[in-house]
């Protein structure tokens, strides 16, 4: 059960660097949850051949408005033309990608359900159950992907039409994933339906405006990013070896993003 909130929540939010060592400490906890974003790294495996083969460097700027793997620091290479990225690989052909972008979006989902549900426990009673956070929160997490895929559709289907409108459908997808970036943390965090995590969100970004937090998870993304790409691109052992160090390096990132949203609403936390 998660403890209640605070009557008053913290005027002043913590910084990016006082979060890091209550971060290393709830990862003393909570390491084995990094299977799951070696899962989901390991998963996109014509990807990971790919890059594998590829020599260079295709680092990745990520915001801390989902779950954190390999493919958040990392580009893979892309030879042009209309892709999707599925669990199994990047898939050229439409016909084959809708079935697997379902399949995508239901494992996904499921995974993301006893991740988040479980660093959600883990740093607010010390222990999780991570079956029965799959459990409890998959079909709302599977309900969330399918949104956000749907209104990543309704932002770039038109510009098919009207290529120029580009730069402003990125510029309007930061924004949004600004303003509502706590909605996953929320859900799991408080126990919220879809819309009512969305709506909170919105109203602790409002209150709060952690914009220095968010470039700076930005900043650090990229940071982490040089070394990785520099391994994923030295042939399948390095791709192998970036894969195993993205992991924990993908769960502090989600769990010191679960620790600012909990201060921001207000949540009584494990030191």
């Amino acid at each position: 059960m998660i403890p209640p909130s605070r009557e008053t929540p913290s005027s002043s939010l913590p910084t990016f660097g006082d979060l890091l060592p209550r971060t290393f400490t709830h990862l003393d906890r909570l390491l084995v949850l990094a299977l799951v974003p070696l899962a989901t790294s390991v998963l996109n495996v014509s990807d990971l051949l790919a890059t594998a083969q590829s020599r260079g460097m295709s680092i990745s700027a990520s915001f801390p408005i989902y779950r954190y793997d390999l493919w958040s620091f990392v580009n893979a290479p892309d030879d042009g033309g209309l892709t999707v990225s599925v669990p199994f690989g990047t898939m050229e052909s439409v016909i084959l990608a809708v079935p697997l972008l379902v399949t995508y979006l239901v494992i996904s989902g499921v995974l993301s359900a006893g991740y988040f549900g479980s660093i959600a426990s883990g740093i607010t009673t010390g222990s999780f159950d991570f079956i029965a956070n799959l459990r409890k929160f998959a079909v709302r997490m599977i309900a969330l992907e399918v949104l956000v895929v749907v209104g990543l559709l309704v932002v770039f289907f038109p510009l098919l039409v009207v290529p120029p409108l580009f730069v402003l459908a990125i510029f309007l997808l930061l924004v949004v994933g600004y303003l509502l970036f706590p909605a996953v943390y929320v859900l799991v965090l408080e126990d919220r339906g879809i819309e009512s995590a969305i709506r909170r969100a919105y109203g602790l970004v409002s209150e709060h405006q952690p914009i220095w937090f968010f470039l700076t998870l930005v900043v650090a993304t990229l940071v982490c990013a040089i070394p990785l790409s520099v391994l994923a691109h030295s042939g399948i052992s390095g791709a192998i070896i970036a894969v195993i160090v993205a992991a924990p390096i993908s769960l502090a990132f989600n769990v010191t993003t679960a620790l600012m949203v909990a201060e921001m609403a207000g949540l009584e936390v494990l030191e």
